[in-house]
């Protein structure tokens, strides 16, 4: 019985660290050079988008 409690608390142990971690990579910190590049490739996307949709709307006009 003694065995399976400290396998227990040896896996509780594993599942608390790996919790730890999954905390502090949810909350992580990013760069200024990270924020600007996210801000450049966000900007590229949204003008992706725009240009798709107003490529659809010429094509609906069309037709």
């Amino acid at each position: 019985m003694h065995q399976n409690e400290t396998k227990q608390q040896f896996e509780m142990h594993k599942l608390d660290e790996r919790m730890r971690e999954a905390h502090k990579d949810a909350h992580r910190v990013i760069s200024k050079k990270e924020a600007a590049q996210m801000k450049v490739a966000n900007a590229i996307v949204a003008g992706a988008l725009v240009v798709l949709v107003g490529g659809l709307l010429f094509l609906l006009d069309v037709f």
